[in-house]
C-alpha cells in the first residue's frame, strides 16, 4: 500500500499564509472603499427620498437559500425627479418608506445610504483572517525553531512505534489528522518514557513496530520531538514509493 505522507505543520503553515493574504485584501479593500466613502460624504448633501420599488433575488448555494435585495429610491432635486438604486438594504426596508440619503451635488444621480456596514464588514472579516493567519505562522516558525533546537542540542534516542491515534482536538480540511505513539528505554537508567509524534495527515499505522528517533532536552524530558517524518522517508525508500509532491 502506497501512503501519501504530509506534514500537518506544513499545512498549517500554508493556511497561515493563504489567510494573511486573504485577510489582508479584505482588509486593504474595506479600507480603501471607506476611504472613497468618506470622501463622498464629506462633499454630499442630504434629502429625503421614497423607496419605490424592492427587487429580491433568490439562490441556493451550500444547500441554503440566499437572497439578494436592490433597493431604488425616488427623490427631487431642483425641480428634477431621479430614480436610482441605492446600493443598500436592511430588513426594515418597505416600498413607500421615507429614507434619507446622500448625493453629489455635482452629480445628483450619485446617491448613497450614508451606511458603512459593508465597508466595516469587510474591516472586520479581513482582520480576523489576517490576525488568524499570522498566529499560524507565528506557532508553526516558534514549533520549527523548537525542534531544529531539540535536533541540534537533545538527546537522540531510538523509540519504538506502539500505537498510531487519530487527533480527534484537530480537523484539517474536514478530517482528523494522525499522531504516532511511541515509547523509549533510556539505555542510561532503564526508565521507560512515552511520547507522541506531531500531526499527519494520514493513517500512519503500518509504520507500528518500527524505531523512530527521538531528541529529548537534555534537562527537561517533557521537551521532545520525535522524527516521525525521517521514519516516514525511510518507509517510501523501503516501499519503492516515489512521491513528487
Amino acid at each position: 500500500m502506497k501512503l501519501k505522507f504530509k506534514n500537518a505543520n506544513s499545512v498549517f503553515m500554508f493556511l497561515g499564509i493563504l489567510f494573511s493574504v486573504i485577510g489582508t485584501v479584505f482588509l486593504v479593500a474595506g479600507i480603501a472603499v471607506l476611504i472613497i466613502h468618506n470622501t463622498f460624504m464629506d462633499n454630499a448633501v442630504q434629502t429625503e427620498a421614497e423607496i419605490t420599488r424592492i427587487e429580491s433575488d433568490s439562490y441556493r448555494r451550500n444547500g441554503k437559500t440566499h437572497t439578494d435585495h436592490d433597493v431604488w429610491v425616488e427623490y427631487e432635486i431642483d425641480g428634477e425627479v431621479y430614480e436610482e438604486e441605492l446600493g443598500y438594504y436592511n430588513s426594515g426596508m418597505n416600498e413607500g418608506d421615507k429614507i434619507d440619503v446622500y448625493y453629489d451635488p455635482d452629480n445628483p444621480s450619485d446617491v448613497s445610504s450614508g451606511s458603512i456596514l459593508l465597508e466595516l464588514i469587510f474591516i472586520l472579516i479581513g482582520g480576523v483572517f489576517a490576525v488568524l493567519g499570522v498566529i499560524l505562522i507565528i506557532i508553526n516558525i516558534l514549533s520549527g525553531n523548537r525542534r531544529k533546537k531539540l535536533m541540534q542540542t537533545g538527546e537522540r534516542l531510538t523509540g519504538t512505534i506502539t500505537d498510531v491515534v487519530m487527533n480527534n482536538a484537530v480537523r484539517i480540511n474536514g478530517h482528523h489528522p494522525f499522531k504516532a505513539e511511541c515509547e523509549v528505554i533510556n539505555p542510561f537508567d532503564g526508565e521507560k518514557y512515552l511520547y507522541s509524534s506531531e500531526n499527519v495527515t494520514c493513517n500512519i499505522s503500518e509504520l507500528v513496530g518500527r524505531e523512530v528517533t527521538v531528541y529529548v532536552d537534555r534537562n527537561d524530558k517533557k521537551k521532545y520531538y520525535v522524527d516521525i517524518f525521517e521514519l516516514m522517508d525511510k518507509y517510501k525508500e523501503e516501499e519503492n514509493i516515489h512521491d513528487y509532491r
